[in-house]
């Protein structure tokens, strides 16, 4: 279905892999005539595809002997989004949590009943667990006091992100019949549109409740727009997809006097300057609608003309937009201990960025120590491998030395 990442993953292939993938489409014919070079249009004819073909042919070459040595970094590794929907997968189940949340939720009863513990003792909750979250009704129903149901992990199932908004509905419907009350503490994920567990259960219920997290979360934001934050004021933006950011940019913008962009993000807004990137991530080809749906029946634009319009939309509010000077690369997503850093914005023809470079580090240190109020959300670059994740750092850096000095 769409939204999942096929188009996303195939823009992060070479022009060979592309290539060969395009080869073994319906749009064969098309592609004879596609060079291997970035912006020949490869990735915008395999986004014209439709989803089960996509799924079929990125499943293929991940089977296909060539995919090791064509996509580098990549090989050996199943893109998360590929398997997201294909049922149970023991690296994402719930199971350990259940025992973790049972010792979680005995230690904080008996903290917080140390007085009353010592003349009655607390029961132990004990946590069951469900491992297929459309049918718990028979352990539901044996439940007793002090006892606690967590459900598997519902993005096994291809109904809690369904383009259909009746598979969405009938999810939400089951899921509904467990409970009297919903309480979403899943800030991470309550921007989506399209959920099943976000949306339509709590329309379902004929109510919704957020959480302490949730509220925490609100609160904190709440108190940096309209106008009540110290400026100037900065906003600092990382991560993969600028689809996945691209709403909050547009709501801050007359809130905030400059704009930082690092991560993968970077890239996008970067080819939309007219910078060359390399091999660097990029969703190019990838609609607003592959992302966040199209049910009202509206033509999307992509995200290069989305990347465009917010860079004006940021000029037009008086808003200065920094993107990376200079960055860290390599050939491939991999660790390496000599790292290739840029002289400028432009990356080179066969290496991908995955940092932002000592320039662009410096360039935001400066933006943010000038500022008053700093918002930050998503990370420089591919922090989880050492060789990349000084960008992120120092901005955490740059944060906490802002507000030792700020108070």
């Amino acid at each position: 279905e769409k939204g999942v990442g096929y188009t996303t993953f195939f823009a992060m292939c070479c022009g060979e892999a592309k290539k060969r993938i395009l080869g073994w489409s319906s749009a064969r014919d098309a592609a004879m005539d596609l060079s291997t070079v970035e912006g020949a249009g490869k990735t915008d004819l395999f986004a014209s595809l439709s989803n089960e073909e996509k799924k079929a042919l990125l499943k293929r070459f991940q089977s296909d002997e060539s995919y090791e040595s064509l996509c580098g970094g990549q090989g050996g590794m199943t893109f998360p989004q590929l398997r997201q929907y294909n049922g149970f997968d023991d690296e994402l189940t719930l199971r350990p949590v259940a025992t973790r949340l049972s010792e979680l939720l005995n230690n904080d009863n008996n903290n917080n009943n140390d007085a009353i513990s010592a003349q009655q003792p607390q029961p132990h909750i004990e946590v069951k667990f469900a491992p297929d979250c459309l049918d718990a009704t028979s352990i539901i129903s044996t439940l007793q006091p002090s006892q606690v149901l967590l459900l598997e992990n519902v993005r096994f199932y291809s109904d809690e992100n369904s383009r259909n908004p009746a598979e969405r509905l009938a999810m939400a419907r089951q899921i509904s019949t467990y409970g009297d009350y919903f309480v979403s503490d899943a800030f991470g994920t309550s921007h989506r549109r399209n959920s099943a567990t976000m949306v339509d259960l709590p329309r379902v219920m004929g109510h919704g409740c957020c959480g302490y997290l949730m509220r925490k979360e609100i609160d904190a934001y709440s108190k940096l727009i309209g106008g009540r934050a110290p400026r100037p004021m900065v906003a600092i933006v990382g991560g993969a997809k600028v689809s996945d950011k691209i709403n909050l940019l547009q709501n801050v913008l007359r809130e905030i006097d400059y704009l930082v962009v690092g991560g993968a993000m970077a890239y996008t807004f970067l080819k939309a300057a007219g910078y060359s990137i390399g091999n660097s991530f990029h969703e190019s080809g990838q609609s607003f609608g592959d992302k966040y749906g199209g049910d009202d029946g509206a033509v999307r634009p992509n995200i290069d003309d989305l990347a465009k319009r917010f860079l004006i939309e940021a000029r037009a509010c008086n808003v200065e937009v920094l993107l990376p000077v200079d960055h860290v690369c390599h050939t491939t997503c991999e660790p390496t201990d000599r790292p290739f850093v840029t002289g400028d914005s432009n990356v080179p023809d066969g290496y991908m960025a995955l940092d932002i470079g000592p320039r662009t580090i410096e360039l935001y240190e400066r933006c943010i120590s000038a500022c008053r109020t700093a918002v930050w959300n998503g990370p420089m670059g591919v922090f989880e491998i050492p060789t990349y994740a000084t960008g992120s750092f120092s901005i955490a850096k740059a944060m906490g030395d802002g507000t030792t000095r700020g108070g």
